[in-house]
Formats: structure tokens, C-alpha cells, sequence
């Protein structure tokens, strides 16, 4: 699995016929394939490609902290503001 990000600017993934846009600070999973077209749009852009294998555990997000469940996700919060995260 191929992950787009851009953090700066606004990209645009594809070959011309099925071009799609991507803005800054979204994530966009890439499809299967051998090749990327990745074009900034009308102004420099800059972004992470990151690749990795899929490991079929579910995912649950808040700002910066990515767990498993949410209950996980209000663990790490709870330890955060008691400064129990090191």
C-alpha cells in the first residue's frame, strides 16, 4: 500500500485522462501499480510517500494519537495529561 501526503501545496495524482487532486494536509491511499504520476498544482508542493504493508487491525485516530480503539485512544489522552507518557 502507497500513502500520499502533502504538507505543502495541493498536488495532482495521476495520468492526465483520470487526474485527481489532493490537498494539503489530506492523506490518499495509492492503488496497486508499478507507476506514480504525482504533479504539484499551480505552485510548489511538497510531500511524504509512504509505503507498508496492510496488517488488518482496525484503526482509531484522535490529533496525534493512532490506536486500535478508541477506548486506547482515551488511555493515551489520560496519560498524556498526568505525564505518564515518555
Amino acid at each position: 500500500m502507497l500513502i500520499r501526503y502533502p504538507y505543502e501545496g495541493t498536488l495532482a495524482i495521476g495520468p492526465a485522462a483520470n487526474r485527481r487532486i489532493l490537498a494539503s494536509h489530506s492523506a490518499g491511499v495509492l492503488s496497486d501499480g508499478d507507476r506514480n504520476e504525482i504533479l504539484a498544482e499551480e505552485h510548489a508542493a511538497a510531500f511524504l510517500l509512504l509505503a507498508g504493508r496492510p496488517i488488518g487491525e482496525p484503526i482509531a485516530q484522535y490529533g496525534p494519537f493512532v490506536m486500535n480503539t478508541r477506548e486506547e485512544i482515551e488511555q493515551a489522552m489520560a496519560d498524556y495529561r498526568n505525564g505518564q507518557l515518555v
